[in-house]
Formats: structure tokens, C-alpha cells, sequence
């Protein structure tokens, strides 16, 4: 019950009373007018009357609410609301063509035989008026159900498509509407549905949604997640939120949460674990794993499908947000908030940046955490002496570009700002050093390796001015313009790891010379300075 009443949640209820209000509206419009638009074709007057076709006429209503029932089982809100969205503007369509577009029906026969069939296609015309007939309401409606049932994968989808079929051609033999209604209201319910679908894949940025989701208070994203709506927007914002509560924690707090969290179903140990599951579900390696969990069946080769995917998500958000159905944890965790939150006013600024700060360091610090065993990289920067042996540009870009994807949307220069903030006597300054390799050592102090932070820039530098003393000590000295390139070598180096003969097509070598302008100055040196200087750098 309680998972059905998630998917018609308070936004599907206002959308189930606006369909039925236009479907309400379809007997009012359905009235003479003083000039008609002529729609019948010459032929159809030819079509003989077939009252048994009035049964899949009538049927429509069992397709829809067969259709209604179905998603609702499905449990799944979103796909509720683009049905019926979808009908809302069907039959929106529908209407203002029988309000601003008036037909009638001039080949209605009178019927004089005898018999059930007759005698109930003689009750239907009594009670609908040959009035507003363009386009045919029940073919639009048949056909939007069976493409809303289609596209949602459902079981036997040829004797639905079948079923619809014989609905479309009821109205024409049962002589309620023409050929020409029954084509056009086809045509409208396939736009209704594209409409629909196109509306709810509508792509907002990433930082639109979010700033528009953090305007809600933690207590409106709880209870938001308690009565359905866990979009991954909610989520994220969610996980920033508990995340704040969770790092103010006195002993006492964790305490009573420990005996709330033990009293849930499944228990859990504490408000971490439940932050770390709300982060699994945003993370799509954890989807595909449970994905073959629930549809693998033991199948090695198996490879999810989108729906698979989709409904594993779901699960994963499903489990992750039981919590937050229990009322005495929202309860606790809300006072907990309620009992530990200080009003940050004009007056400290630095405090509230303080704060700012030790949220960016613990999301950086868990997703470490996180992904220690799915980004290789992260151990291979932690566990090796100077932090990027066997580390390429690609791998650092991996690091940044994951840091900047939900729920963490960090950089590595809002990791170091935050480091500088907390711990100023032990980090340097970043200044204007944007270096995407500045990601090892935060990495490494972050684990606890290094004790200094400093960008990979200033090290490179201490260790290529060493280089080059080393260089003069052994009675090398180098021309002004042969110590512009090889600093630029080192410049080139700092940012990608690595340097050899094919960097110097690249700028900022390429624009002055290449490789060609390389070995005339350096000549048979230049793979012995390229090979001192990725071993000395490093």
C-alpha cells in the first residue's frame, strides 16, 4: 500500500484530477453548432454497420484502466506522471478541436433490427450526440495506452497492439465516427505521447537542479524522500544535507541514532552507512552490479539492458531510502539537526567558509574512500614513494572528472582552498597555479603520506633547479635559449607526468620550432636530458 501511494504521490493526483476534469469536458462540447466542417468521405456511406464491433468499442475503458493499473504496479512515479501527462494533452487536443472545430454525423443509420447487439448500438446513440466527432476520442485514447503500454515493456504486447486495433475500427463500423476522425485522432495520439516523453527528458544542468533543490530545507528533502519523490537531485542534495548534520555529532547524538538506526529494518550501524548508501545508488558500477544480481540468473555474458538497469537503480534507491520511512528516525535525525544548527550571520563570514570548507574535505575523504577499489589510481598514488610512478594525464583527468559528478561536485582547486583554510601551517598556497596534477598530493595528504601540501609545480621546481646545479657541477652549462626550453620541458612536464619526442608537437614547442628546433639545440643530449628529466621530476 505504502509503495503505491509513493507512485500516485501529490504532483500524479493533481495531474489524475486534470484528466478527469478534461474528460468531464468531452459531454458539454459534444453539442450542435450553427455551421459544421464537413469530414465524411463519399465511400464511407458504402460501410455496412457491424453492431458487434460495439464490444471493443466499449472495451476502451477496460484498456485504459488495465494500462492505469499496470503502471501502478509498477512502482514507479515518474513513469505515472508521463502517463498521464501524456493524457492530459490528448485530451486537451481532443477537446479544443470539438469546441473550435464542430462536426456532425450525417450517416448514423436508423436501426430497425432487433437483437442485443442492435438494441445496445441504438442505447449508444441516445446517449452520445452525432456531434464533435473530430478526432475520434476512443481511437486517440486506445492508441495512446498501447504505445504508454508498449514503451513501458509489458507482457504481451501483441494482443494489446491487436486490442487497439479493433477499437480504432469500432467507431468506423459501428458508424460513430468517419475514417478521416479515426486517422487524425491516431496521428494526435502519437504527438501527445512524443510531447509527453519529450517534457519529462528534458534536460536541466546539473547546477540549475541543484540550486534549485538546496533552496529546500533538510526537513523538506526528508520528508519528500519519505512520501516518494527520490529523484537523484533530491538524493544528492539529501547526502549534503545528512552530511552536515553527521559531522557535527556529539557523543550523545551518535549514540541515540545508534539505537534509532538498530531499530530499523534492515538495521544499520550508523547515519554514515546511511549516507554511504545513498551515494551507491548515484554511482553507476554499484547499479550494474546489482543489476546482475537481480536479472543475471548466472548468466556470465550478461550485459543490462536499460530497463534492467532502471528497475536495479530502483531497488538500490529503494533499500537506501528505507530509513526515511521509519517516522521515529526522520523524527530524531530532524531534533538532532533542530538541537545542533547555529544561524550563520554577517558577522561570520569566515566561520560559515570554515564550515564550507569541512563539507568539500569530508566529500573528497569519502570519495576516496568510495573508490579505492574501482579507480586503481587512487591506491597507486597512496601506496608509491613519490606519489605518480606509472600515473599518465588520463588517469589524473579520471580523478577530476569523477570528483566533479554527484554527489560530490568538487575540483581539485576547491579540495586545496579548503585544505589551505583549515590547516593553513601546513598547505601552501595554490595562487594561480591550476595544475590538474596537484590531485596526487592532495591525494597523499589526504591518506595521511605527506605532511606538507604543496603544489606539484613547486616540487618540480625544487627538483629541476636541483637537476640543473647538478648539471653545472659537471661542467654542463646551457645557453639563455636552452634554458627557456628546458624549462618550458619541466612547465610540460608538471602538467602531464611525462615528456618525449612526440611532445614536442604539441604548444608550447610546436610553436617554436618542434622537435627539429629541439635537436638542433641539444642534439644527440635531447633523449638523454628527456630521460634525466622524467627520472629526476618524478
Amino acid at each position: 500500500m505504502t509503495s503505491r501511494f509513493k507512485v500516485m504521490n501529490i504532483f500524479n493526483i493533481v495531474l489524475l484530477i486534470v484528466a478527469l476534469i478534461q474528460y468531464y469536458l468531452l459531454t458539454p462540447l459534444n453539442h450542435p453548432a450553427e455551421s459544421y466542417t464537413p469530414i465524411f468521405l463519399t465511400f464511407e456511406n458504402g460501410i455496412k454497420l457491424i453492431p458487434g464491433f460495439i464490444i471493443f468499442y466499449i472495451s476502451l475503458y477496460i484498456l485504459l484502466i488495465f494500462v492505469y493499473i499496470k503502471t501502478l504496479r509498477k512502482k514507479d512515479a515518474m513513469e505515472m506522471s508521463v502517463f498521464l501527462f501524456s493524457l492530459i494533452i490528448l485530451w486537451s487536443i481532443v477537446n479544443f478541436f470539438h469546441g473550435f472545430m464542430p462536426t456532425q454525423n450525417d450517416i448514423r443509420p436508423v436501426i430497425t433490427e432487433t437483437g442485443f447487439f442492435f438494441n445496445a448500438v441504438n442505447a449508444l446513440y441516445k446517449s452520445v450526440n452525432p456531434f464533435s466527432t473530430f478526432p475520434n476520442w476512443t481511437a486517440a485514447t486506445a492508441v495512446l495506452c498501447t504505445l504508454f503500454y508498449v514503451r513501458s515493456n509489458f507482457s504481451k504486447k501483441g494482443l494489446v497492439i491487436a486490442w487497439c486495433v479493433m477499437i480504432c475500427l469500432s467507431p468506423v463500423f459501428l458508424k460513430m465516427s468517419s475514417v478521416l476522425d479515426v486517422l487524425i485522432a491516431v496521428l494526435f495520439a502519437f504527438i501527445s505521447f512524443r510531447l509527453a516523453n519529450k517534457i519529462n527528458n528534458i534536460e536541466i544542468t546539473t547546477e540549475t537542479v541543484q540550486e534549485i533543490v538546496k533552496a529546500f530545507s533538510v526537513e523538506s528533502l526528508i520528508q519528500s524522500v519519505a512520501i516518494g519523490f527520490r529523484d537523484e537531485n533530491t538524493l544528492v542534495s539529501l547526502i549534503e544535507g545528512l552530511t552536515r548534520i553527521e559531522k557535527n555529532l556529539t557523543s550523545e547524538d551518535k549514540e541515540e541514532l545508534k539505537k534509532v538506526c538498530s531499530e530499523l529494518d534492515p538495521p544499520v550501524s550508523s547515519l554514515k552507512e546511511i549516507i554511504n548508501n545513498l551515494i551507491i545508488t548515484t554511482q553507476v558500477d554499484k547499479q550494474i552490479e546489482k543489476a546482475k544480481e537481480m536479472f543475471a540468473a548466472g548468466e556470465k555474458s550478461y550485459i543490462p539492458n536499460d530497463n534492467d538497469l532502471k528497475q536495479a537503480t530502483e531497488e538500490l534507491v529503494s533499500i537506501a531510502c528505507r530509513p526515511f520511512d521509519n517516522p521515529k528516525f526522520r523524527f530524531v535525525i530532524l531534533e538532532i539537526k533542530k538541537k545542533n544548527t547555529q544561524l550563520i550571520n554577517n558577522n561570520s563570514i569566515e566561520e560559515a567558509a570554515k564550515e564550507r570548507s569541512k563539507d568539500v574535505i569530508y566529500k573528497f575523504e569519502s570519495f576516496l574512500e568510495s573508490h579505492k577499489n574501482d579507480i586503481p589510481v587512487i591506491e597507486i598514488i597512496s601506496n608509491s614513494v613519490n606519489g605518480h610512478v606509472n600515473i599518465d594525464f588520463d588517469e589524473i583527468k579520471s580523478i577530476a572528472k569523477e570528483l566533479r559528478k554527484p554527489p560530490y561536485e568538487i575540483t581539485a582547486d576547491d579540495v586545496w582552498n579548503a585544505y589551505q583554510r583549515t590547516n593553513p601551517d601546513k598547505v601552501k598556497p595554490l595562487g594561480e597555479q591550476k595544475n590538474p596534477a596537484n590531485i596526487i598530493a592532495l591525494t597523499q595528504f589526504a591518506l595521511g603520506k605527506i605532511e606538507i601540501l604543496e603544489p606539484f609545480l613547486d616540487k618540480v621546481a625544487i627538483k629541476f633547479n636541483d637537476w640543473l646545479a647538478k648539471q653545472k657541477e659537471e661542467g654542463k652549462e646551457y645557453t639563455e635559449e636552452e634554458l627557456d626550453w628546458l624549462n618550458m620541458m619541466k612547465n610540460y612536464y608538471s602538467t602531464f607526468l611525462e615528456i618525449n619526442m612526440t611532445s614536442f608537437n604539441q604548444p608550447p614547442f610546436v610553436n617554436k620550432g618542434g622537435a627539429a628546433k629541439a635537436y638542433k639545440l641539444f642534439g644527440h643530449d635531447l633523449n638523454k636530458i628527456l630521460f634525466e628529466l622524467n627520472e629526476t621530476l618524478a
